[in-house]
């Protein structure tokens, strides 16, 4: 299974904007949306070696925060929708009734847009302010896709692991077949200077010995 380990952009609304989720159209103040993505990297153990493999193999769904300031919509010097009829219809798309289960929504809007998004799922609703004329609330959602598309890429991910395992055991076996052809060449050096300080010593016609030899 991937490590939570991840690398991660975050996309941050600059103007207001209309994000348009399933038929409710949200007015988005400036800097109030806000998009996490994030790459989904997995970790592989290779038996009898120290550290990790890593390997990027996919992307998390998209996070997605909203901010709304939820106030009375008036035309004309008049209301036309109070703040509680607007923020009801937010609440239908979150929890259509006490039975059912949220569906996939729609989501449109620039900054979804240009992240690739096309549906969502409405993960939290959390309200802070509930007065007459104003409520304030956060929505965090979730990128969608469908089960098709998550089985497919959950198929992806694991060709791409087993990949970087195949990779990494054959990068060790590789390393081992160079040292076991080149021997230990720290050790032959030391050798050959040890023999050639005693040659200098002891004249041209010294044999030679290995390190421990008694010379007593």
């Amino acid at each position: 299974m991937p490590d939570e380990t991840f690398q991660t952009e975050q996309l941050v609304n600059e103007e207001q904007i209309e994000c348009l989720i399933g038929n409710v159209t949200l007015p988005v103040p400036p800097r109030h949306m806000r998009i996490k993505q994030a790459l989904k990297i997995d970790e592989i153990e290779i038996k009898g070696r120290s550290g990790k493999i890593k390997q990027p193999i996919g992307y998390q769904d998209a996070q997605i925060t909203i901010d709304l300031e939820i106030c009375n919509k008036e035309e004309g010097g008049k209301i036309v929708e109070t703040a509680r009829e607007r923020f009801e219809q937010i609440q239908g798309l979150f929890r259509p009734s006490r039975e059912a289960i949220q569906e996939p929504q729609e989501i449109v809007s620039t900054l979804t847009d240009a992240c690739g998004i096309r549906q969502v799922l409405i993960k939290e609703l959390e309200v802070h302010d509930n007065e007459l004329d104003y409520i304030s609330c956060t929505l965090q959602l979730t990128e969608f896709e469908s089960v098709e598309n998550q089985l497919k890429t959950q198929a992806q991910e694991q060709v791409a692991s087993e990949e970087a395992e195949s990779q990494g055991e054959e990068a060790i076996a590789g390393n081992e077949k160079l040292n076991k052809s080149l021997g230990n060449p720290d050790d032959d050096y030391l050798s050959r200077q040890y023999e050639q300080g005693k040659s200098d010593a002891m004249g041209e016609d010294y044999p030679g010995e290995r390190p421990g030899d008694d010379t007593g």
